[in-house]
């Protein structure tokens, strides 16, 4: 028994009872063996392949510095910019105002560029540390800092400009308290609708309610601090297309001028208040303000007004307000009437007052233009006996004031003011 365990344990062959024998580990096999035996076994893991999957191979940095750089990074990255911008393009063309829809893609928009660069410069700064490794320092170093640089560069503008746009329409979505509440009141046995308040979405839908309902409706009376300009533009459209007269007793301020400027006359009190600005949005940039502006004064230009006053009336701040004086609103047809409100009650033998302000109103329209097209019958306006006077000679003129209290032309997301 020893001497076999002796035999075995030596590899000196079978045992007596034809048994394999299982060589010591280091030993030579015997040529008689060398079929039972299985290989040795390796230490070291098997080499890893390299993927074949782009993306992959980019986030590794196992591509060249140059296509990791400039292909991936410069290239995809102007072509990202383009897909997220017709992205933007479509959403904000959409007809109905659809501010969750809004602030969904604003979102995915900005978490498309924060994944975008997360890739882009994972992928650069590996690619550029491989690079140093074979001796190429310069290279790969001025590329990492080409890349801390865009992704501060990055950084900075989601602070800047993203955080503030999100903030804006979440503020637009929880229901718009910086514009403020709205109502509508039909009045005069329903030939005149108000409107006051700030003009927030879903104002031109039940504008648009109101009136469908008000078959003998004749003017909008208005007194708002402004708001959101495409539900002002969808406003003025409704009233435009109605052949609708506006009339302002207080103020019409910043986007409700877009709203007065759809009638197809423009009546407003000595002491009402017309007012512009710029507009404005948070995370709004320069580059986004010149493009609101310059859109803002087509606008303008499109309702017939100068070029010379579209101009002025997009120069005062945000934060401030032009007020045209009188003869110039006259002048530049945003106004083509101005009404005075008599109290007293015309003495036996006076022309009646409805005589009395068909003549002066006749003096008035020349003063604004001659020629204007009105509607034969007269709304009642919601003020006492009305008669028409051109502006005096000595207007106020125009001022800029600080904001307090005053409208805000708020710039709607994306693609307008």
């Amino acid at each position: 028994m020893h001497d076999r365990e002796a035999s075995i344990q030596s590899g000196r062959g079978p045992d007596p009872q034809g048994s394999a024998v299982i060589p010591p580990v280091g030993a030579d096999v015997p040529p008689d063996l060398a079929g039972l035996v299985p290989p040795p076994i390796s230490a070291s893991w098997p080499p890893v392949l390299p993927s074949q999957n782009y993306f992959a191979r980019h986030w590794r940095g196992e591509l060249s510095l140059s296509v990791s750089y400039w292909v991936n990074g410069f290239v995809a990255g102007l072509l990202g910019a383009a897909v997220i911008a017709g992205f933007g393009s479509v959403i904000s063309a959409r007809d109905d105002a659809q501010p969750l829809l809004w602030l969904v893609s604003l979102c995915s928009i900005w978490l498309c560029i924060g994944a975008l660069t997360i890739w882009q410069s994972v992928g650069a700064w590996r690619s550029a540390t491989n690079y140093r490794l074979d001796g190429k320092r310069f290279w790969g170093g001025l590329v990492k800092i080409m890349t801390v640089l865009s992704v501060a560069q990055t950084a900075f503008r989601f602070a800047i400009a993203g955080l503030p746009q999100i903030a804006g329409m979440l503020e637009i979505v929880a229901g718009d308290s910086r514009v403020g509440p709205h109502q509508f009141r039909v009045l005069a046995q329903g030939e005149l609708l108000e409107f006051s308040g700030g003009i927030t979405f879903g104002a031109a839908r039940e504008m648009e309610g109101f009136l469908n309902a008000m078959n003998h409706v004749k003017a909008v009376r208005l007194n708002s601090i402004g708001g959101r300009i495409l539900e002002a533009q969808k406003m003025s459209d409704l009233i435009k297309t109605r052949h609708l007269w506006t009339f302002v007793e207080k103020q019409c301020l910043s986007a409700c001028t877009i709203v007065f400027l759809g009638g197809s006359d423009r009546i407003i009190m000595p002491h009402a208040r017309i007012g512009f600005h710029q507009p404005t949005f948070r995370g709004m940039t320069a580059a986004d303000r010149r493009l609101a502006i310059a859109t803002e004064e087509q606008r303008l230009e499109g309702f017939g007004l100068s070029r010379a006053f579209a101009e002025r009336a997009n120069q005062a701040e945000p934060g401030s307000m032009w007020y045209p004086p009188n003869d110039e609103l006259l002048r530049e047809r945003v106004v083509t009437r101005i009404l005075v409100a008599t109290s007293a009650a015309p003495k036996a033998g006076e022309p009646s007052a409805d005589a009395a302000t068909s003549g002066r109103d006749t003096a008035t329209d020349q003063t604004a233009h001659a020629g204007a097209g009105r509607s034969a019958s007269r709304p009642d306006l919601g003020i006492a006996e009305t008669s028409a006077a051109s502006p005096p000679a000595a207007a106020g003129r125009a001022t800029a004031v600080p904001r307090q209290s005053q409208g805000s032309a708020t710039a709607d997301m994306p693609g307008t003011r």
